[in-house]
């Protein structure tokens, strides 16, 4: 039998807040962590504007040599704890999971050591750069920081990543594998070999990020880590835990004909909400609230709101819906977990996130996707839904305790 999973902390590094205080309030009141600068000049190239870190130190956490998305990653999980007033010291190490992915790892290393790599190849600098740059090592340094010992897991699922992780942290504490964990995302990919990739793709917008807007041209990158810290409803009862809200159930899908764009015609998004809704036993008139992927680009936002209709029918047009990326940008393999922690933010407190950019409406993006303000709305149920590059979606219902 299935054991019901909660929310008792969470952890944010973004580029609206690098604390959950700082990160509400400016997701509240529709701050845009856009950099003012008109463009980014990385490796000698200019390229769009960005949504970087701002003021993030990791001295504190005595991880200043390690790659940012191991830096991000080790703070976030530290709040995340902190958050909820856990002593991890009172529990079996092995009984704490961790489930904490990157969609690409340390590319900031992976750049830096190169050159001297080439220049003077070496087993150390080898091994260092191995380290810096696989996924998983950001679970590594927060169970060698945490002295925790259970299961770890890292799925990455490109822009779904953030999502899949805390899918997987849920179905490790419901099934038994752990009693609590630590599940979440980072990705810190400014970049030259990153944004030259993306900018090539014609994925990047020139300035701005204009999510379901008429004028949509692209996405813009950001950074950041998302982590929440899971138990059972009753663990978090036990100790009188402040209870966010409960992760109810997740689906997955696979769209395989095209690697960066949806095909209209598989309906990979619109059968992965399906499977939700049956697998959690509710119908779409009962869905409070929906935190869109809502990149900004053509295709994609076409894709996610005809999609929403084939699911939903008649019903999409009475759900509140937001995109967070015009707040936070495109923060890639870790946007599901911030978006996630969005979405549990508005069920704690009943509100609807604003879609920052959306200014003028496309008549073929035609949904309520609560344009530049914040709403005030009671939200019991709410979906968050994701997609990345490789035909990856993933949805997760999550409900107000």
């Amino acid at each position: 039998m299935k054991r019901r999973v909660v929310v008792t902390g969470m952890g944010v590094l973004s580029p609206i807040g690098n604390t959950l205080a700082e990160f509400r309030e400016n997701l509240k009141v529709g701050v845009c962590g856009k950099d003012s600068k008109d463009y980014m000049t990385a490796g000698g190239y200019r390229f769009p504007p960005v949504f970087p870190l701002k003021d993030f130190s990791p001295r504190p956490y005595n991880t200043q040599l390690h790659d940012p998305f191991i830096q991000y990653a080790v703070a976030a999980a530290e709040q995340a704890v902190a958050d909820a007033h856990f002593d991890l010291k009172a529990v079996d190490p092995y009984t704490i999971a961790l489930s904490v992915s990157s969609s690409k790892g340390g590319v900031h290393s992976l750049g830096r050591f190169k050159e001297r790599f080439l220049r003077s190849p070496s087993a150390m600098l080898g091994a260092r750069m191995y380290t810096s740059a696989v996924p998983n090592f950001a679970d590594q340094w927060i169970a060698r920081r945490m002295k925790i010992q259970g299961p770890a897991k890292c799925y990455v699922a490109a822009c779904a990543t953030g999502t899949v992780a805390i899918t997987q942290g849920f179905r490790m504490v419901s099934e038994g594998q752990a009693e609590y964990c630590l599940a979440g995302a980072t990705d810190a990919s400014i970049t030259p070999l990153m944004l030259g990739g993306y900018d090539s793709m014609k994925a990047l917008a020139k300035h701005d990020i204009r999510p379901f807007d008429k004028r949509r041209d692209g996405f813009l990158v950001g950074e950041g880590a998302g982590v929440v810290f899971l138990e059972t409803l009753e663990s978090a009862k036990a100790r009188g835990a402040r209870i966010y809200g409960e992760i109810i159930e997740a689906a997955n899908g696979q769209d395989s004909k095209h690697p960066i764009q949806f095909d209209l015609e598989e309906h990979a998004l619109s059968y992965t909400l399906n499977v939700l809704l049956k697998r959690a036993g509710i119908t779409a008139r009962e869905i409070d609230y929906i935190n869109l992927h809502g990149t900004g680009t053509r295709h994609g936002d076409l894709y996610e709101t005809l999609e929403l209709k084939e699911a939903f029918g008649s019903a999409a047009y009475k759900i509140p819906m937001s995109s967070t990326k015009g707040a936070t940008g495109h923060m890639l393999g870790a946007t599901g977990a911030i978006e996630i922690i969005a979405t549990i933010l508005g069920i704690d407190e009943g509100f609807v996130p604003p879609t920052l950019g959306l200014e003028e409406n496309d008549p073929e993006c035609d949904l309520d996707y609560t344009p530049l303000k914040m709403r005030p709305h009671k939200i019991t149920n709410a979906i968050k839904l994701s997609m990345g590059f490789g035909g990856n979606v993933a949805a997760i219902l999550l409900r107000k305790v």
